[in-house]
């Protein structure tokens, strides 16, 4: 858009007056207050961006299930909580099969727990 030879395009901000620059930058100022203290007063619900409230009791009670698990296993030489192990798999690596499922509870809750927020 041309300028008429009467008209005159003003700009304080880019004025040589400081008087006017300063008018021109409080009013800038005053602008961007107002429109950060345009705030919606009605109320939303927060999205919980954690765990659910059940997430860590379950996986502190894996832990432990499964320690219980490995005391059993130790103080009944293997034969509970399961006696399986021990009466089909005498001689192979299974026979301390009922460690290796108290430590897999027990590994399943604190990698529960790691994922807790």
């Amino acid at each position: 858009m041309a300028q008429t030879k009467g008209e005159k395009k003003t700009r304080p901000e880019r004025s040589g007056n400081p008087a006017k620059r300063a008018a021109a930058e409080r009013a800038r100022m005053e602008e961007s207050r107002a429109a950060a203290n345009r705030v919606s007063r009605v109320p939303r619900k927060v999205k919980e961006k954690g765990s659910p409230r059940w997430y860590a009791p379950v996986m502190v009670t894996l832990l432990v299930v499964g320690l219980l698990w490995v005391v059993v296993t130790y103080l009944f030489k293997g034969t509970y909580p399961l006696p399986y192990f021990v009466e089909n798999h005498a001689s192979d690596w299974l026979v301390n099969g009922n460690l290796y499922v108290g430590f897999a509870i027990m590994l399943v809750g604190f990698l529960g727990l790691l994922r807790w927020k």
